[in-house]
């Protein structure tokens, strides 16, 4: 099994690689020719003292496979899984994504909601170690899309697939989701539990809320909630017309502006003795992670989790090699024609 973990990388990659290409052509033939320009081959060969040789272009194809080479690193290839003892201190985390409709408003410098939830999630999961993730996503009704495991390749391939339309009904029930996201932990024995809730607010069933509230209080389980969204507010976009324009959501013609409510989310952290935050780019992923770095974690013995072999050192290693060599054949070269011009006043 033969992955690439930062795989949405390589169309950027094989763009700079076309471009690169006609560019060292066109710099290694302008070279030649200011060569004629000056002299004939012949010509340059008794001037210099030896024949021309084609050293600029070896040089330039290992400075630019070294550099392809680095590209390759940054996507971050990947083997065969392995599984991998568990040993330290951890925590259960159930992560409850809000997917609905109104995530897909662009209010967060030009990017939807969604794509800075996810953003976040995705920074903040390189920060944990020994810790189980679980994944549950809402709208108006909630689904189980990761259960509770020490698999961090298998819960961001989750997190990467998820989309309001894996919902069919809307809304925002965020009681749904501290409730399936509890469930997940009677399904545990760890004692250490915490419940990320992101959402952009706007829950309208106060009762089921305040049930479900108090249930994760009951069971000492923090619901850290962090807040997607801009106080002004954005559109949410509907569908497309025939020309590619965006039809965005109407109520009695007017077009609806979501907004986010942060009342309700710092309802839910105070009263599970969590924290709020407001989140605006990835950086919000640093409040959240300190958080969950000061709640007690309990000792794992015993447990065992997949891991996938990194492979990126390689291309990244035989890049340093090469770079290595084209210092040194340059160093060379130096030190031939510095040679050359002493042996002449001599």
């Amino acid at each position: 099994m033969f992955t690439l973990r930062n795989s949405e990388n390589i169309v950027l990659l094989i763009i700079t690689v076309l471009w690169v290409i006609p560019l060292i052509k066109h710099t290694l033939k302008d070279l030649r020719k200011k060569r004629l320009m000056f002299a004939e081959e012949k010509m340059l060969g008794r001037i210099a003292g030896h024949k021309p040789t084609q050293r600029p272009a070896y040089k330039a194809l290992m400075i630019f496979t070294a550099f392809a080479l680095l590209g390759v690193g940054l996507l971050r290839p990947q083997g065969e899984l392995f599984e991998e003892q568990v040993s330290g201190s951890g925590l259960d985390l159930v992560v409850a994504m809000d997917i609905s409709k109104s995530m897909l408003a662009n209010d967060i410098d030009g990017n939807t909601r969604l794509e800075v939830a996810k953003a976040i999630v995705k920074h903040m999961v390189q920060g944990l170690k020994n810790d189980r993730l679980g994944l549950v996503v809402f709208a108006g009704e909630t689904m189980v899309q990761s259960p509770i495991s020490y698999d961090k390749n298998a819960f961001l391939t989750f997190l990467d697939r998820i989309n309001p339309n894996l919902l069919a009904k809307q809304g925002t029930n965020l009681a749904g989701a501290i409730q399936t996201s509890l469930d997940r932990f009677d399904m545990t024995a760890s004692q250490s539990k915490v419940i990320l809730l992101i959402s952009d607010g706007e829950d309208q069933n106060h009762e089921e809320l305040d049930g479900a509230i108090k249930e994760a209080a009951k069971k000492n389980i923090p619901v850290f909630t962090l807040g997607i969204g801009s106080r002004e507010g954005g559109r949410i976009p509907e569908s497309r017309g025939w020309f590619g324009e965006i039809n965005y959501k109407r109520y009695k013609g007017q077009v609806i502006v979501s907004k986010l409510d942060e009342k309700v989310l710092k309802k839910i952290a105070k009263e599970t003795n969590a924290s709020y935050y407001r989140a605006s780019d990835v950086s919000g992923a640093r409040n959240v992670i300190e958080s969950l770095n000061g709640i007690e974690r309990v000792v794992v013995n015993g447990g065992t989790k997949m891991t996938q072999k990194e492979l990126y050192y390689f291309p990244v290693f035989m890049a340093f090699f090469l770079l290595l060599f084209e210092w040194v054949l340059s160093e060379r070269i130096h030190y031939e024609r510095e040679k050359d011009h002493w042996l002449k006043r001599l």
